[in-house]
């Protein structure tokens, strides 16, 4: 009889172990603050100023307000003069020299609604930056830094006859200025930043979770889903996150106990061993607990299956204690100076204003409105030099007491807007992506034109010289000009046609570049694809 007990028992057990081990990844929520490899220690001496050397005092004048006003530091506040940290830019005139006429034919309807030939002159410069900037500290000579402006890059400008493209051979200096400024605010953003800033990271990493239904394991492991969303949704930059680690207990417990049960050293209990190990692993980095997410990488890479998962993970763990050390802290979770995240008040020097100067006379600003994440409606002016240039914040008028919007403003940025409408047919989106220059940069909201939103992809403009594409399902968009898109033009076509067979086979040939027609294009065909 027992061996007939035994002998069902075994029936039982070992299809549940023979189940298909199917692992998902599913996206979680972290909030944190991004240490620096060169940290003013004490909060209070977070600020800075900024000084521009030029010859033309006007412009040097000129170029501060820009600066001033477009660029800034994480976690440090701004200062008229004599900041902790004095930024001292030496700058430098740029050159261009005409490279190219290119030609190209396009077909468009006239008044009569008949595709006509039009040609399209675009003169090609290559142009060049000098000049240089510093990082003067005083008080703490080893947070002196110099960085170099010098760049090389080409711009574009088309014309519709060859009258206009002849006539311009130069580029004129105020467009060549218009570019170095904005180069210098893009790197002050990432180097300064990188180096000094405390950023306020609202991002996402993800899980190995089973997606197999039949699975003795499944329901366990959606619980454990669920429960490790809900509690990292609880995150916040400034909290500690030890009441988190006490949520994540029971769920931590289960996915210690699975190597106890799976411990054949076949492909699916190594496989189940492997979720459990990566999960930990990776639970433990966002808790600020290196060394515990270190012991579970150990057993990741034991273990042999996708090992190189588990040297990642200890690159950043070894990351995350030498920051610490830098900063002395032992936790990434503090109260920094906003700027990246959240909504800062920005009083504006009204001595010298005329009691009677309201934004809806100055020809330097427009009335805008914003759609916030929260569902309210923002209405306000804001600098028009700022809104050709959007990144991720745009600063808003309020209303003083008596309805007047004068001298008060709020800055918002990206991951707080959903829309923001600058004139009838001027729209903006945010969308999250990387940025296309910026080796292992993460995804970050930002203002995008909006270009086209088809069924299924929407297309966006980034200052006006990157396209950004996104299918709606997708949380991030991706810019077009990453070295992914540049090096795969014709596969990311195909990826995205593959709904749709006929346009895919498109893909193969040339009809499909790189470009801004060839995407409108492209999502209009799919679109209409049955």
């Amino acid at each position: 009889m027992k061996r007939i007990i035994t002998f069902l028992l075994l029936i039982l057990v070992i299809p549940a172990f023979s189940q298909g081990v199917d692992l998902d990844p599913h996206s979680f929520n972290v909030s944190y603050v991004n240490l620096p490899p060169k940290p003013v220690l004490d909060r209070k001496n977070r600020n800075f100023s900024i000084t521009v050397n030029l010859y033309n005092a006007t412009e040097a004048k000129s170029a501060k307000e820009y600066l001033e006003e477009n660029s800034g530091i994480d976690g440090f506040s701004r200062v008229a003069s004599n900041g902790y940290l004095e930024i001292v830019f030496n700058l430098e005139n740029s050159i261009s020299n005409l490279q190219e006429v290119r030609k190209q034919v396009v077909f468009e309807r006239n008044a009569n609604g008949i595709e006509v030939p039009v040609t399209i002159y675009t003169n090609v410069f290559k142009c060049k930056d000098f000049g240089s900037y510093n990082v003067v500290c005083a008080s703490e000579p080893s947070l002196n830094k110099k960085y170099s402006l010098e760049r090389t890059y080409t711009k574009e400008l088309s014309f519709r006859n060859q009258g206009e493209s002849n006539s311009s051979s130069f580029l004129s200096s105020a467009v060549l200025r218009s570019s170095y400024l904005s180069n210098i605010v893009y790197n002050m953003e990432s180097r300064l930043n990188r180096d000094y800033g405390y950023i306020v990271e609202q991002t996402s990493d993800y899980l190995w979770i089973l997606d197999s239904k039949k699975h003795p394991e499944y329901e366990s492991n959606v619980k454990a889903l669920t429960s490790i969303k809900a509690i990292f949704n609880k995150m916040e930059y400034n909290q500690d996150v030890a009441p988190l680690k006490a949520e994540l207990e029971p769920t931590i417990k289960y996915f210690e106990g699975l190597d106890k049960i799976y411990t054949e050293d076949e492909r699916k209990h190594r496989k189940l061993r492997y979720e459990a190990y990566f999960n930990l692993a990776v639970i433990y980095h966002y808790l600020d607990m290196p060394d515990e997410s270190d012991i579970w990488c150990a057993k990741l890479l034991a273990n042999k299956y996708d090992a190189s998962d588990a040297e990642g993970i200890k690159i950043k763990n070894e990351s995350l204690r030498e920051m610490f050390a830098v900063n002395q802290v032992k936790s990434r979770h503090m109260d920094v100076e906003l700027r990246s995240n959240g909504i800062k008040n920005e009083d504006s020097d009204v001595i010298n204003l005329d009691p009677n100067y309201f934004l809806k006379n100055d020809p330097k600003y427009q009335l805008i409105s914003l759609i916030l994440t929260t569902n309210d409606t923002v209405s306000g002016y804001s600098r028009i030099n700022a809104l050709g240039n959007l990144d991720r914040k745009v600063s808003v008028s309020i209303p003083d007491e008596n309805g007047n919007h004068n001298h008060i403003f709020k800055t918002y940025f990206a991951d707080q807007v959903t829309r923001l409408t600058i004139q009838e047919n001027d729209f903006y989106s945010t969308v999250s992506f990387k940025e296309a220059l910026r080796a292992g940069s993460k995804p970050v909201f930002r203002f995008v034109r909006e270009i086209l939103n088809g069924k299924t992809i929407s297309l966006y403009g980034y200052q006006n010289n990157e396209i950004i594409i996104k299918k709606k399902e997708d949380a991030f968009g991706a810019s077009t000009s990453s070295v992914g898109w540049q090096m795969n033009t014709k596969s990311k076509f195909a990826e995205l046609a593959r709904p749709c067979p006929k346009l895919a086979a498109r893909t193969n040939g040339t009809e499909f570049q790189n470009d801004l027609n060839a995407f409108m294009k492209f999502v209009e065909a799919l679109d209409a694809c049955k």
